[in-house]
């Protein structure tokens, strides 16, 4: 049985434009590669590799996959809004998609997934 491991990072201030480019160019120094998905592509999920900030797709919701060997984590995020979702697999270490959130700049908190009373909070705090 595959067991998956995701977080919720919770930031001081909602996404603009800059702030997104600033955790792209975190994820393009920290990890081997980056892809967005490319929007409008319906049920199919066709990304792009990421190489310079130029290639970001700018949309309402933008969706990354973080790769750094055989792992890969699942970014969500929102502009206008203070919270990145990620999903992953589990691991014996550190999992990617905890890793993915760390040193981000103005994060603030990071949740488990599984934390069901601090995410029932934070959507009553508008969060969601």
């Amino acid at each position: 049985m595959i067991r998956r491991s995701g977080y919720i990072g919770v930031f001081l201030q909602p996404f603009t434009k800059e702030e997104i480019e600033k955790f792209v160019a975190h994820w393009l120094e920290r990890f081997e590669r980056v892809e967005q998905v490319i929007p409008g592509q319906g049920n199919y999920t066709s990304t792009m590799v990421i190489e310079k900030l130029d290639d970001i797709f700018y949309e309402e919701h933008p969706q990354f996959r973080i790769i750094q060997g055989d792992e890969f984590a699942w970014v969500y995020l929102s502009h206008n809004r203070q919270i990145i979702e990620t999903t992953g697999f589990f691991s014996d270490h550190i999992p990617l998609s905890l890793e993915v959130l760390l040193e981000l700049p103005n994060l603030i908190e990071v949740v488990e997934e599984t934390n069901e009373k601090r995410l029932k909070e934070l959507e009553e705090e508008h969060y969601f």
